[in-house]
């Protein structure tokens, strides 16, 4: 799909997810092929995959037993159902919670115990699919969404979106985030020049209503968000024919077909303050990794 195409430390959780964005799934079909969050599998007749990015591909608490480390990748993650989806020859996760773009080109990531290497690194000549997710820690996300239009008490309207810091924290955001993006996006290319490179933008952790406390805004400042995201993906729509990139446009998606996380708990592809799936608050449950994965896989011919 080419481009064209509250006030407490619980929000502050959720707003991690929107800087980064359910039952267990049942097991792949046993000829599909065994992958794992970290593992490669050189079973597969499909594309040499790597996955790259932040806790919106990582999966923070989907499928807690499959953490191996404190990055918290999870088997049910994106990236592993469209390994098994694709029956890929070979794939490497290498996706980390709180990951910067610079994580991905030249800096190591620091974690409690751990340092991991620039998750480029995982990457070659001969890899032919990378998936990435980035850009949010590099944003303002937190201040505009927590600090500027959380509401602490339903029926509060903070009115965020007519405030001229609100608006000036979200053009600053995207524009010191852009060129962030892109220098990751440049690397990935030059890293990776046989593959086909597939962006997963941000958005669908608010949708176009409040439901408080799980949402905790007005419906108004709501939609403000939502076209807040839309226009942080332009940096992604811009980079399309840039880099030769496709863009994975999951938070119009969402929103449009209403799995915000005010949907019921079956339609909702993100979880808000209150989960009720496993999931970390305000990002991907299981249904929405599913989602982008059949995204990213009805784009391929493999």
């Amino acid at each position: 799909m080419r481009a064209g195409s509250v006030t407490s430390a619980v929000v502050g959780a959720m707003v991690a997810g929107l800087v980064l964005a359910a039952p267990a799934a049942a097991q792949p079909p046993a000829e599909q092929t065994e992958v794992s969050a970290e593992g490669v599998s050189v079973e597969g007749s499909g594309p040499r995959y790597v996955a790259l990015g932040d806790s919106r591909a990582a999966g923070p608490f989907i499928d807690t037993l499959s953490h191996r480390d404190l990055c918290m990748r999870s088997d049910q993650n994106y990236a592993a159902k469209l390994a098994r989806a694709l029956d890929a020859s070979s794939f490497t996760d290498v996706t980390c919670i709180a990951a910067r773009s610079e994580n991905i080109v030249d800096t190591p990531q620091r974690l409690p115990g751990v340092v991991r290497p620039p998750q480029i690194e995982a990457l070659g000549p001969d890899t032919e699919l990378v998936t990435l997710s980035i850009g949010g820690v590099d944003s303002n996300h937190v201040v505009v969404t927590r600090e500027n239009c959380a509401t602490p008490v339903p029926g509060l309207d903070r009115r965020c979106r007519d405030d001229e810091k609100t608006l000036r924290d979200a053009e600053e955001g995207i524009a010191q985030a852009a060129p962030k993006i892109d220098r990751a996006v440049a690397a990935v290319r030059e890293a990776a020049p046989n593959a086909r490179i597939f962006l997963v933008g941000h958005g669908g952790a608010v949708g176009p209503r409040g439901c408080w406390p799980s949402i905790p805004y007005s419906d108004a400042d709501a939609q403000f968000l939502v076209d807040y995201f839309d226009r942080f993906n332009q940096i992604y729509r811009d980079l399309v024919d840039r880099y030769d990139v496709d863009f994975v446009d999951i938070g119009r998606a969402a929103v449009d077909g209403g799995h915000d996380p005010c949907a019921e708990p079956g339609e909702k592809w993100f979880e808000g303050l209150i989960p009720t799936d496993s999931a970390q608050p305000g990002h991907f449950n299981e249904r929405g990794m599913q989602a982008v994965a059949d995204m990213i896989a009805a784009e391929l011919q493999y």
